[in-house]
């Protein structure tokens, strides 16, 4: 029974296309009445998670702005109503206690074979498309905030995400439509649309993916009791994505209209994005990791792979997507010396490489995880080591804070 539960979430979590708006609605009342609540007086839709960050800061004043007659009150509520969000703990439900309650209820064996059972599947859809957007967010956050920082790269990236500049007239034109036809009045015009300070802040519902949903289920369906709070969140979850909750208001956001996976059930795309939403919005994913979709597009050429010395996974990815015999012979790599196998990973070998362009500043020391992938394959790392680095074997030796004698006497790496 168990087992069905988490099939019926990943299936919840692989799904596509148009969603029953109506349902989610109704799911949303039901939460807002599980918290003691009548149902939020506007409810509007937003093409994307985030489309859906955005707006739910805007929509206060959007509010008010259609509300004319009544807009120094109402705005002024909302502002301060804004600052109580339903969701108020990094649980991503609203009824963090109910958990707990239920949680009392079984013993810690119990406990641990329900959440067992739940990851007994072939692919981890359970914290699929839901979990990784969290990051993007992130990431779009900070690509907005600090587009002319330095601390974006040389192709205006930070992170995984580029500045965004139609986001925000497009997210107001789209909240001023709903709320007018919603309170029934005309559609304001001239309005200028305007971000709040801090309207990244914002906490969306369920954004950890619908592992706890499928938990929640799962407990209910052995006999523990208080579940039924969730049931209005998990309708929700079952018929959109990301949401927002807030005292007066709640945005909503559809599911995507496409998701690609590797054969190991990650997100996963080779020559465009893995995840698409209807306003367009998107991932690009690597075998799972996510990476700036200037990377799936081919340009990322040796240099710019070499200037990532922060982010050894996506680094990883780019040179995968390049192919490692084309990254060497394009990178014009000179080996230092034979390879040598690696004491502690039985099988592999070590390989170093000395970087053109960059003599007397650092090596490239070429070598396999440890860690067999679901596939039954090794992913193969390249990473920067110090130039005066003589070997392979001292090249490892050094990234794990040990002499190469030490190294040599390793039985196993883990």
């Amino acid at each position: 029974m168990i087992r069905d539960v988490a099939e019926s979430w990943a299936a919840v979590e692989r799904a596509v296309g148009p969603e029953d708006r109506a349902a989610a609605e109704e799911g949303v009342r039901l939460a807002y009445e599980a918290c003691g609540l009548p149902p939020p007086a506007f409810v509007v839709w937003l093409g994307s998670p985030w489309a859906g960050l955005i707006g739910q800061a805007m929509l206060p004043d959007v509010i008010a702005t259609v509300l004319r007659g009544r807009a120094g009150r109402v705005r002024a509520r909302l502002r301060r109503r804004s600052r109580q969000a339903l969701l108020r703990t990094p649980y991503m439900t609203l009824h963090p206690e109910a958990a707990d309650r239920g949680t009392e209820q079984i013993s810690k064996p119990v406990d641990a074979r329900v959440s067992a059972l739940l990851r007994l599947r072939p692919s981890p859809a359970l914290s699929g498309w839901r979990f990784t957007v969290h990051g993007q967010l992130r990431d779009q956050v900070e690509a907005q905030r600090y587009v002319l920082s330095s601390w974006a790269d040389r192709d205006g990236y930070f992170g995984s995400a580029r500045y965004d500049i139609d986001v925000v007239p497009a997210v107001h034109a789209e909240l001023l439509a709903q709320v007018s036809a919603q309170a029934g009045v005309p559609v304001p015009e001239n309005v200028a649309p305007r971000l709040p300070r801090r309207w990244w802040r914002g906490q969306p519902v369920s954004s950890w993916g619908v592992m706890g949903y499928a938990w929640y289920e799962a407990l209910e369906r052995i006999g523990v009791g208080g579940m039924e709070v969730f049931h209005g969140e998990q309708q929700v979850a079952r018929h959109a994505g990301y949401w927002w909750a807030c005292r007066d208001y709640a945005v909503l956001t559809p599911r995507p209209d496409v998701q690609r996976w590797d054969t190991q059930g990650r997100l996963h795309c080779a020559d465009g994005p893995a995840v698409v939403w209807p306003d367009g919005w998107s991932l690009h994913c690597w075998h799972g990791t996510r990476v700036p979709d200037s990377l799936i597009a081919g340009r990322w050429d040796p240099d710019r792979i070499l200037w990532e010395t922060t982010n050894v996974e996506l680094r990883r990815c780019a040179i995968e997507w390049m192919g490692w015999p084309e990254f060497v012979e394009a990178a014009e790599l000179r080996r230092v010396g034979p390879p040598e196998p690696d004491p502690g990973n039985p099988g592999q070998w070590l390989t170093l490489y000395e970087l053109p362009g960059r003599r007397g500043r650092a090596r490239v020391l070429l070598c396999t995880n440890a860690s067999v992938e679901r596939d039954g394959t090794r992913r193969q790392y390249g990473l920067l080591v110090p130039a005066d680095t003589p070997d392979p074997t001292t090249a490892a030796a050094r990234l794990l804070g040990l002499t190469r004698e030490q190294y040599l006497s390793m039985a196993r790496a883990t």
